[in-house]
């Protein structure tokens, strides 16, 4: 069944983890007694004051799964961007208005078939709840888990996703590099990866994908592997 409708509320700031000088997760409580029951891959909307002018609302994907007591965004610092230095700056205790959940890149319910999640960045955040979700359930259809980082970035989660690798055998995590400069939207080794594990290797078309990521990687990889026979239905995307 889908989570409900969205519905707005004033979280709390409990905390905040520093990944690196760029990249953080943000832990939010919601109110004492309330509930927000979403679905793994969803995310939120926060309402932030900046400056003198209207708010600005940014959307931010859940890292954490449903079952978590604190809901955690990881934020990128954009360099001139608003929104997230304005997060940069809050300290533990701040309020701020959420409204959630959103979003039709979820994992409700794992199918039977092989599962592939590929990840640029922090779009390994609504992966990440995807994936325990998926083991949590149980069955014994294949995941593999594609994390793409930048040479000056830290693989998020990857310590998480290698334990749960080494617990269940079904699951298989690898972090590919990307080259010296490539940007959001460009990850050669991900995107020929993909080509030749999912495109060329076989012709199993019974593989369902998670992609997410920010720029125009997600959209080739989606097209590329549309166009490639697998079904429209069993490959989803998020691109930031």
């Amino acid at each position: 069944m889908p989570a409900p409708g969205p519905r707005a509320f004033q979280v709390t700031l409990e905390r905040v983890h520093a990944w690196s000088a760029h990249t953080r997760s943000l832990f939010l409580r919601l109110p004492a007694g309330a509930a927000m029951p979403f679905d793994p891959g969803q995310f939120v909307s926060l309402t932030l004051p900046v400056g003198d002018g209207p708010p600005l609302v940014r959307a931010y994907s859940l890292a954490s799964a449903p079952e978590d007591a604190l809901l955690e965004i990881c934020v990128d610092r954009v360099p001139g961007g608003a929104g997230s230095g304005w997060l940069f700056g809050l300290d533990a205790g701040r309020t701020l208005e959420m409204k959630g959940p959103f979003g039709s890149f979820r994992l409700a319910a794992p199918p039977a078939a092989p599962m592939v999640f590929v990840g640029d960045g922090t779009g390994i955040a609504p992966i990440r709840p995807m994936v325990r979700r998926a083991l949590a359930r149980g069955g014994g259809q294949p995941i593999t888990v594609l994390q793409g980082r930048r040479p000056d970035e830290i693989a998020l989660f990857a310590d998480e996703l290698t334990a749960l690798a080494a617990c269940h055998p079904r699951l298989a995590c690898e972090v590919l590099l990307a080259d010296a400069g490539e940007g959001p939207g460009a990850h050669r080794a991900l995107e020929a990866a993909v080509r030749a594990r999912y495109v060329d290797a076989d012709d199993d078309r019974r593989r369902h994908f998670w992609l997410c990521g920010v720029g125009d990687l997600v959209t080739r990889l989606r097209d590329l592997l549309r166009g490639a026979g697998y079904e429209r239905r069993a490959v989803r995307a998020e691109k930031w």
